[in-house]
């Protein structure tokens, strides 16, 4: 029997993060291979592209000014300078204004830290979550560990979620509806037909609540990938106001907290630095949470992160994004090659969603019952199982994540790969 330490059965009902681990674990196997037999990672989401160095030459002058201020405790909040900053490019990126004095906060942590922040902020035991998936695996973690409930919603990859499957989810436990403006790992982008359908859904269950002094639906609204929404933006979603049967206007902004940070947008994940915008009582109640937690976010980061949200940098986050998405086309392209494969290409972001279940019987028999798993051991290419993007019991085996954002000529030789191992298992094409 396993000797009782005490965890917290909150902890004890998390997995491990399996983008990191799996990282961890392909360093230990690559060391001391050749280049040719190591494995290729396109598992974890960052980009190859490298941060700006004007970043790091802004850190360096404002330390040289002012080393005082980046080693003395910083506001909770964030520093002021930082936080106008971050309202400006709220406002340029997302057309809402947000007031940097009470209604944002700076989290260290990353974008992860905003949504813990704003977990924090609302959520209280047996409160519900509605989770749309395949989506970002935390969510449902992090939703555990405040002892409430995530309540996941199938989707599909096209349509995302819909306002009938919203309204189905919903019910008087709800607290949060997670949604965003491009989604890891399908790529999808809401249009704002589709944000207003959803936005009537949750209005008409807040005039509801509220009439009878109950807490109305929030919504989580994550942006981390804000910059690799190709085309047109869709009117983001605090910046909504939709009708009611009376006649009036409902806006989403009093219900809204819009998260995320420079780590996708500007190469900055060591950085971890996140933000999150929302109305003044729920930003006080985060910036509550976060005092007796991590007190505030690392000086350094916060320098760098207002360096990178200057106007002049806004077309290095434009170039980032155009390069991972031509990379991007190197994959889809490679994939297109194998017969019978049907490979979706992503409304938005550097990530491709591919389902290989066409050669499952093929890699069935070489003991492979995951597509990561065959991948892995076949091709030499680490991707995430699509199993870890729609939470326990999930049935995505043979889908596998595959990060685009490494540089082209990488791309182009874990294509190959990829192609000629399932050759090997399907060379006339895959099994009827």
């Amino acid at each position: 029997m396993t000797k009782n330490r005490g965890v917290s059965n909150a902890v004890l009902s998390i997995p491990d993060s399996v983008t990191h681990g799996t990282a961890a674990r392909l360093v230990a196997d690559n060391r001391g291979r050749a280049e040719d037999d190591q494995i290729i990672d396109l598992s974890i989401g960052a980009l190859d592209t490298p941060t700006d160095p004007r970043i790091d030459q802004g850190v360096i002058e404002f330390i040289t000014k002012r080393s005082d201020m980046v080693h003395a405790f910083a506001p909770v909040r964030g520093f002021l300078f930082l936080r106008e900053s971050v309202a400006a490019r709220v406002a340029r990126i997302h057309r809402v204004r947000y007031d940097p004095q009470d209604e944002i906060l700076v989290t260290p942590g990353g974008v992860k830290g905003s949504i813990s922040a704003t977990f924090h902020a609302l959520l209280d035991p047996g409160d519900e979550v509605v989770i749309p998936v395949p989506n970002w695996p935390h969510y449902i973690d992090m939703v555990r560990l405040h002892e409430a409930v995530p309540v996941t919603v199938m989707v599909s990859t096209e349509e995302g979620l819909a306002a009938g499957a919203l309204q189905e989810a919903l019910s008087p436990s709800t607290k949060i509806v997670v949604l965003g403006d491009c989604i890891n790992p399908t790529g999808k982008v809401y249009s704002t037909e589709e944000l207003v359908a959803l936005a009537e859904v949750i209005a008409a269950h807040n005039v509801r609540r509220e009439a009878a002094g109950e807490s109305p639906v929030h919504v989580l609204f994550d942006c981390p990938y804000e910059a690799h929404v190709p085309g047109g933006r869709a009117r983001s979603f605090p910046a909504l106001e939709v009708a009611l049967p009376d006649g009036g206007l409902c806006s989403m902004r009093p219900y809204t907290m819009l998260v995320t940070g420079p780590g996708k947008t500007y190469g900055m994940h060591g950085d971890r630095i996140g933000y999150l915008c929302g109305p003044a009582d729920l930003v006080d109640a985060a910036a509550r949470a976060q005092v007796n937690l991590t007190s505030f976010a690392s000086t350094y980061g916060q320098v760098a992160t207002h360096v990178a949200l200057q106007p002049e940098l806004d077309a290095v986050a434009t170039e980032r994004a155009r390069t991972a998405r031509a990379n991007l086309e190197t994959m889809l392209a490679a994939l297109a090659e194998v017969p019978g494969l049907q490979v979706r290409r992503p409304q938005g972001g550097y990530f491709l969603f591919v389902d290989l279940a066409p050669y499952a019987e093929g890699y069935a028999k070489l003991g492979h019952d995951h597509a990561d798993q065959f991948l892995l051991a076949e091709a030499r290419v680490a991707t995430i199982s699509g199993s870890h993007f729609v939470g326990p019991g999930g049935q995505l085996n043979d889908v596998v994540r595959i990060n685009c954002g490494r540089t082209a000529s990488l791309l182009g030789r874990a294509g190959e790969r990829i192609r000629e191992a399932l050759r090997r298992v399907g060379a006339d094409g895959p099994p009827p």
